[in-house]
């Protein structure tokens, strides 16, 4: 089998039970571990799922009553 060009190579740090479930599913339909996930990556970057809601900005916070209100400089 050709070696692949390992400029493109990642590691990532996967739940153990994940991991085994995915190689198991790789080697019950002959394909690899990079082909698996490359798809997998291509489907979810095709079709995203929504983006979440930005927070919405804080309001002002009330003025200290302990403080004095500052005066401006003229």
């Amino acid at each position: 089998m050709p070696v692949k060009d390992r400029s493109g190579q990642i590691n990532v740090i996967l739940d153990p039970k994940l991991l085994s479930e995915v190689r198991a599913f790789t080697e019950s339909r002959g394909q690899t571990l990079t082909y698996v996930i490359e798809r997998a990556l291509r489907r979810h970057m095709d079709n995203p799922p929504p983006m979440p809601p930005a927070d919405p900005p804080l309001p002002d916070a009330p003025p200290d009553p302990e403080k004095p209100a500052r005066r401006k400089k003229s």
